[in-house]
């Protein structure tokens, strides 16, 4: 019969012989019974198969360095250790690496994150607007150092140099990036008041998978759906797609084509508005001349009813009123002068001056009274008489008998 030891000699033995021995094992199964990431950062879980099932940990170092997300059901390669808890009798395995079965990791975290924002209405085309199609001013988010920084400023100067281009500086690659390049296209917008930018223009040069997954991430495409200004995504090469392509109002398959998209040629629109100025003039010139015509078609119409004729006409009866207004007061004047002279004539002759010219005088008394009787004069009293040319004073001698 073996000797006896005690159970947590038994649970340190088996702890000593089995983690070194499971220090290094790749195992492949389902995971099961996720609750999601614990308030420490940690996730504890289950992966199983057919046959079996193992506690299994993965530490929140573990997580920030994956892509995807884990759910009950989906098949992942577990790369990790052995781990035996002896107080408990339980034992783990402890992930180091979660890789999903049948897919790459970042083509598995793009599809669960295509198919999340796609449901959210994030790719909607409804939503997407136009471009604008003169700007003035475009704000470029990109590296300062790539390549598609010089493709787009060598491309945008050699179409129109009247285009300002305004570069906002960014990591494209590498831990932080996707906040670095969110964080510009949200600054863009809440200082356009002052920028006036009338486009955005997101994106980088190619690369791999790995290496344009900043414009993969949520920070970014939340970005972009939330800005104001309309924003064309050019990342990478044609056949690369990005989370930022589907979400952008436009995408570009590469940085020169994305300045080629925005920026009109000069030469084009000069052209343009040489052959606008020129349809204008015919146009105004044909408008004009037809307007000319009607306008000569009415006034001849308008001649014989128009204000101008009935004033004209007004002005000549006018006229003849006037000539016959003149006759008849010439007439009437004529007929006032003959009746005045007859009337003058006939009291000429009843005149008492006419009567003093045939030899007859009056005569004054000194009140200015007429002496109509001899009798009414006084001795001594002063009198006038007036003749027929003039008159003189005399006295009174005393009484005619």
């Amino acid at each position: 019969m073996a000797d006896s030891i005690t159970v947590s000699e038994l649970s340190r033995q088996i702890k000593q012989h089995l983690e070194p021995r499971f220090a290094n094992v790749a195992v492949t199964g389902e995971i099961s019974n996720y609750r999601g990431v614990h308030h420490s950062g940690h996730v504890y879980c289950n992966l199983k198969d057919d046959g079996a099932q193992i506690r299994l940990i993965i530490w929140g170092s573990t997580l920030s360095r994956q892509r995807f997300e884990l759910k009950d059901g989906l098949e992942v390669t577990i790369t990790g250790k052995l781990d035996v808890y002896a107080r408990r009798g339980e034992y783990s395995l402890v992930a180091t690496t979660v890789t999903p079965k049948g897919t790459g990791a970042l083509q598995l975290a793009f599809q669960q994150m295509h198919d999340r924002l796609q449901a959210e209405g994030l790719f909607d085309a409804a939503r997407k607007r136009n471009l604008p199609q003169y700007p003035r001013r475009i704000g470029v988010v990109t590296s300062p150092t790539g390549a598609a920084v010089r493709d787009i400023i060598t491309t945008a100067c050699r179409r129109n140099r009247n285009v300002e281009l305004f570069i906002v500086p960014v990591k494209v690659q590498g831990e932080g990036a996707a906040l670095e390049i969110a964080k510009a296209l949200r600054w863009l917008n809440a200082v356009n008041d002052h920028l006036a930018l009338d486009l955005i223009i997101a994106g980088r040069g190619g690369g791999s998978l790995e290496d344009l997954w900043a414009f993969n991430e949520e920070p970014v495409a939340r970005a972009i759906f939330e800005s104001a200004i309309p924003v064309i995504s050019a990342v990478g090469h044609e056949v690369d797609v990005t989370i930022a392509d589907l979400v952008a109002d436009l995408r570009a398959p590469t940085p020169t084509a994305a300045a080629e998209i925005a920026v009109p040629e000069l030469a084009v629109m000069e052209e343009a508005c040489a052959e606008f100025d020129l349809r204008l003039h015919r146009a105004l010139r044909h408008t004009a001349e037809v307007w000319r015509g009607r306008l000569d078609t009415l006034a001849s119409r308008l001649a014989g009813v128009g204000p101008l004729n009935l004033l004209r006409r007004e002005q000549q009866r006018l006229d003849y009123l006037w000539e016959g207004l003149t006759r008849q007061v010439k007439h009437r004047v004529q007929s006032g002068n003959e009746l005045v002279a007859s009337l003058a004539a006939r009291l000429e002759g009843l005149s008492p001056v006419a009567v003093l010219q045939r030899g007859y005088s009056i005569t004054f008394d000194d009140t200015g009274k007429v002496l109509r009787d001899a009798s009414q004069a006084k001795a001594g009293q002063r009198i006038r008489t007036r003749l027929g040319k003039g008159e003189f004073n005399s006295r009174v001698e005393g009484p005619v008998s």
